[in-house]
């Protein structure tokens, strides 16, 4: 993987460094069942909290949400 082009930034101490574009890399199939069980363990942790009466805390689009079991949500930190 060569970079075809590189861009600097200055970090708050005054360094600059450079920062190469990464390429896209395909998921493996490994990495595709893992985010895939992640995603059903997470979908069945939900439920299992609803169905105990327990609402859950999200993050959406970088805003911090609380979902009640009968999901109405509340907006903990904008």
């Amino acid at each position: 993987m060569s970079p075809t082009k590189t861009t600097q930034i200055t970090l708050p101490n005054g360094e600059v460094v450079p920062v190469y574009p990464v390429e896209s890399v395909q998921e493996t199939e490994e990495t595709k069942r893992l985010r895939e069980s992640a995603e059903r363990a997470g979908a069945n942790a939900i439920a299992k909290a609803f169905s105990k009466g327990i609402p859950v805390t999200i993050m959406r689009d970088g805003v911090m949400i609380q979902i009640n079991p009968d999901r109405t949500e509340t907006v903990l930190e904008a």
